[in-house]
């Protein structure tokens, strides 16, 4: 990928959570291209203590039985290892249908991240949604795209096959 920008992305707590749980999943798949180097992960302190927490979860752990105190402490060590942290993440965005997804996005913003990948259904309403915050969204925070964790594997993949072709 030399002479090309790396993508610069924020995976949200349950892309996260589904990477650490589940080995073959497009979240997962995702998170092994920014411990490849294939594109720029960005954590926040606030993004981080989530991803801790809901990872130790006495619910979280009896539905995801992979989730191991050892596997747990390793994937986190691996975030924190490959993550580009952002120091100061100012509040940039107000989104009253979810405030909790507000980090990811004040993160994202922060951090000029080209996507934040989610399967959240209220971050992902912002990309076609019609009310006010939405449409204020897409204005605000253009070229940033919120997309499912498989749809951004065929994006990356066609934009690699892509650079790779010869230019005629």
């Amino acid at each position: 990928m030399s002479g090309t920008a790396i993508v610069g992305v924020v995976l949200d707590c349950n892309v996260l959570l589904q990477a650490a749980a589940r080995e073959g999943s497009a979240a997962a798949a995702c998170f092994k291209l920014a411990e490849t180097g294939h594109i720029r992960l960005y954590v926040s302190k606030a993004t981080l203590r989530e991803v801790e927490d809901v990872m130790n979860r006495p619910e979280v752990r009896a539905r995801f039985r992979t989730l191991t105190d050892e596997r747990v402490g390793a994937f986190l060590a691996g975030v924190r290892q490959v993550g580009n942290l952002v120091r100061r993440v100012p509040k940039t965005f107000t989104y009253p249908r979810d405030v909790n997804d507000e980090p990811y996005i004040h993160l994202a913003d922060a951090a000029k991240a080209d996507y934040l990948i989610s399967r959240d259904k209220d971050l992902l309403h912002l990309m076609t949604g019609h009310s006010r915050e939405c449409k204020e969204f897409r204005q605000k925070f253009r070229p940033l795209k919120i997309v499912e964790p498989q749809a951004f594997l065929k994006i990356f993949l066609q934009n690699k096959n892509s650079r790779a072709s010869p230019v005629k």
